[in-house]
């Protein structure tokens, strides 16, 4: 676990699973050994915290039948501020410029 001490904020926090995790006695289900996780945040404008990086992967079972397993990741950067009257049309148009150039990357 990392602190902003100057903040007074968690900063990041990561783990790794070393035993079974199990819910209700594991009748409702269980997280294997090995998963692990990793979030991270930061001040992305002056007062503004926000994630900027979560990674997990976990495998397990839920209510004894349905299995579990996640991998994500993700990575957010470049925040930016946008006007207090954004409107939902700018608010879409400035996504859809978004989506196009995280596709050209």
């Amino acid at each position: 676990m990392w602190v902003d001490c100057k903040h007074e904020r968690l900063a990041a926090f990561n783990g790794h699973l070393t035993q079974t995790v199990k819910f209700g006695f594991g009748l409702l289900g269980h997280l294997d050994k090995g998963g692990h996780f990793e979030v991270k945040q930061a001040e992305v404008a002056p007062g503004h915290w926000d994630m900027t990086t979560l990674n997990l992967e976990m495998t397990g079972k839920a209510l004894l039948f349905a299995t579990i397993g996640v991998q994500k990741r993700e990575a957010h950067r470049d925040f930016q501020r946008v006007s207090d009257d954004l409107t939902l049309t700018q608010a879409l148009d400035i996504l859809n410029r978004t989506i196009v150039v995280a596709d050209n990357r």
